[in-house]
């Protein structure tokens, strides 16, 4: 009897969902697992306003999302604790606010680094002392420079996808050093029937500006090889079809104000061809 009255809960639930899903543009997932609450409740003070955010089981969620989008349903699954967000703004407007929002966090004793972590050279908080030898260990050049040890030159402590031992992540955390980037993670967000994943979503300006260039060279290379005319092929064809149709007026000798220069050239070389022919004989 409890199950049966779970079932019809989730599903006046589901219900409720969908309908108010539907008067937004964008459906947005956002994976709630490994971001501190902290941090979320600063991303929603940034969104007030732009957009809104629903807690549900997870159950609940997924069922909904499948009423809306199949696709969407599917990937939204693999989400550990998934959040929606519903706004009128695009996916990538989304992104681009969350990306503005980062924040930096200490990094823990295990955690797999997302980048090198670099400790820059120059003065450190510390006076010579205890801190000498735990530099050294970690291959970290010192100096005594004005009563403060300084690093001799930029050292990379943690490489990219290595974990931070419990040595490493004590001086980062003394230092007060926060490698870790604190971005809420749009994970799959759904704007007019399209589906756009976290690595589309969060790619940087300048790399959708390069693909941008490339399809479009790409793009006119192909239409100029196929005399497609549009307004960026124009000019290039007609440039292409003056050329092919004055070297062939040249090489058949038809003479006209653009092509009796190059005749008399040509008529010049093969003259001089010819008296250097006879006259090596």
């Amino acid at each position: 009897m409890n199950k049966s009255k779970g079932s019809a809960a989730k599903a006046k639930q589901v219900q409720s969902l969908s309908s108010t899903l539907k008067k937004y543009k964008t459906i947005a997932v956002i994976e709630l697992s490994g971001f501190p609450s902290k941090n979320f409740e600063e991303m929603r003070k940034v969104f007030r306003g732009k957009a809104d955010f629903v807690y549900k089981n997870k159950v609940v969620v997924i069922r909904t999302l499948e009423s809306i989008d199949k696709n969407l349903m599917e990937k939204a699954s693999g989400v550990k604790i998934p959040v929606l967000m519903l706004s009128q703004l695009s996916p990538f407007e989304i992104a681009r606010i969350s990306i503005e929002n980062t924040a930096y966090a200490k990094i823990k004793t295990g955690e797999i680094a997302a980048d090198d972590i670099v400790l820059s050279s120059g003065p450190t908080p510390f006076p010579p002392g205890p801190m000498l030898s735990q530099f050294s260990s970690i291959g970290v050049k010192t100096k005594n420079e004005g009563g403060k040890i300084s690093i001799v030159s930029d050292t990379t402590v943690v490489k990219k996808g290595q974990p931070v031992s419990e040595k490493i992540a004590s001086i980062l955390s003394s230092m007060d050093i926060r490698p870790k980037e604190l971005i809420m993670s749009v994970d799959y967000a759904m704007n007019d029937g399209m589906v756009f994943e976290k690595k589309i979503l969060y790619r940087s300006l300048s790399d959708y500006i390069e693909d941008i260039k490339k399809f479009f060279v790409s793009s006119l290379s192909l239409s100029l090889s196929a005399n497609i005319v549009n307004k960026y092929t124009i000019k290039p064809l007609i440039t292409k079809v003056y050329i092919g149709v004055r070297f062939l007026s040249v090489d058949r000798n038809i003479v006209s104000k653009s092509t009796i220069k190059d005749i008399l050239v040509k008529a010049s070389v093969g003259a001089n061809s010819l008296a250097s022919k006879i006259g090596g004989k």
